[in-house]
């Protein structure tokens, strides 16, 4: 059974059809690169996915479970809609982290409302009972995760004091704190500078384990060829072309990808 499962997805604002039809499926494990131009869709996808937009129609599965059906859905309380979020992490574009807190409260903030949430309904989380134990859990658990991204001595730092490459790095840590199934980028390093853009591309490439599933909207085509499992090519909101770097970057046989990868020719072969 696959990881996830994305069945006929549409998604309008008003009368523009942004998302036609969208399927795909994702192993545990695995990394999924999204390409494409401008306006094709890619964002909106990612965003059905953390129910930070409600699709027309389809389907999306996660570990089996269906989190979302277009053709049973009902309006759902946001405590619902949150606990189906939990299944993805999201990293944005432009950081968005809080300023007015350091580094290490941004990381913790989402896991300690979550465990004030889970205490509260089943008294207990990650194996303590009280909340008391589970500040230190995640505390302990977010000084690792800054370890990870390798941003130790910036722990009391606001984001103010950081690079835009390190505020990234924070972003994809807080992400990282509440152990979601499926790790979303939505291009990542759009917001940096070209200086700044492979320290954030090396953290996501370090991420890559056989527990770690991913999917990154991306415009590093070279990125994408290195680092993916499969790679979906995007065009007008449909799924132009699917498959292996290999194939879809080396050998692309749709038209339209092939012309959106003779701009990057040069900087692969």
């Amino acid at each position: 059974m696959s990881m996830l499962n994305v069945d006929n997805i549409q998604k309008s604002f008003g009368k523009n059809e942004v998302l036609k039809n969208i399927s795909f499926s994702l192993e545990k494990g695995e990394v999924l690169a999204i390409i494409g131009s401008s306006g094709s869709g890619k964002t909106t996808l990612l965003r059905c996915l953390n129910f930070l937009e409600r699709p027309q129609k389809g389907k999306i599965t996660v570990n089996g479970e269906v989190l979302f059906d277009g053709d049973t859905y009902s309006k759902q309380k946001e405590s619902e809609i949150r606990k189906k979020r939990l299944h993805f992490g999201m990293v944005f574009q432009s950081f968005n982290l809080f300023p007015q807190y350091k580094v290490i409260e941004n990381i913790v903030l989402a896991p300690q409302l979550q465990a004030k949430e889970q205490l509260k309904s089943t008294g207990e989380y990650m194996g303590v009972k009280t909340y008391k134990e589970a500040q230190q859990k995640i505390m302990e658990n977010a000084l690792v995760l800054l370890e990870k991204v390798g941003l130790s001595e910036k722990k009391d730092a606001y984001p103010c004091n950081l690079s835009g490459g390190q505020q990234q790095r924070v972003a994809i840590a807080r992400a990282l704190a509440l152990n979601p199934d499926i790790l979303c980028f939505d291009e990542p390093t759009s917001a940096l500078d070209p200086e700044l853009t492979g320290e954030v591309l090396n953290v996501i490439k370090g991420l890559k384990t056989s527990d770690s599933t991913m999917i990154v909207v991306t415009h590093e085509i070279e990125f994408a060829r290195d680092v993916a499992d499969k790679i979906i090519f995007m065009a007008d909101g449909v799924i132009a072309e699917e498959g292996t770097p290999q194939q879809v970057i080396n050998n692309p046989q749709n038209p339209r990808t092939k012309a959106f990868l003779s701009r990057f020719k040069q900087n692969f072969s």
